[in-house]
């Protein structure tokens, strides 16, 4: 998978935690049918990192990276939730100031999966930057 050459080493620990409860594939067909970096199935537990999407950006790495963080907030949301519904992690969105970029992405995703996803996408926006984060959510809440 050529994205694995782009994790930095934080980005990395996710990862491996990541392969332990969902399978990681590469351009799968979600990429050719939404305009995303990435996407989680939760009721198939698969999360599709869209390299081909994200190739066309200098800043490769930083996007990779991010999308797999984001993702992988996904993940334990839907760890927290059970039963094939992501739930939000509950942290208060006063407390997750997100950029310009981030907000104008986090539109984009409450277009294409609606309003009630909202909270969810916030936090992962929020997350997708922060590794050590997304890894304590992830193993508070899958492990």
């Amino acid at each position: 998978m050529i994205f694995l050459d782009f994790l930095t080493p934080d980005t990395i620990k996710v990862y491996k935690l990541l392969m332990q409860k969902v399978k990681i594939v590469e351009n799968s067909a979600i990429c050719r049918k939404h305009n995303v970096f990435g996407w989680y199935s939760s009721p198939d537990k698969i999360l599709t990192i869209c390299t081909n999407r994200i190739n066309g950006y200098e800043t490769i790495q930083e996007y990779i990276n991010e999308t797999l963080l984001h993702e992988a907030v996904h993940v334990a949301q839907h760890c927290k939730g059970r039963a094939n519904a992501m739930v939000p992690l509950h942290i208060a969105p006063a407390l997750m100031p997100l950029s310009q970029r981030r907000q104008q992405d986090m539109k984009t995703a409450v277009k294409i999966n609606g309003p009630m996803v909202k909270q969810k996408e916030h936090e992962a926006f929020w997350m997708e930057d922060k590794p050590a984060k997304v890894y304590y959510v992830l193993k508070k809440f899958c492990f």
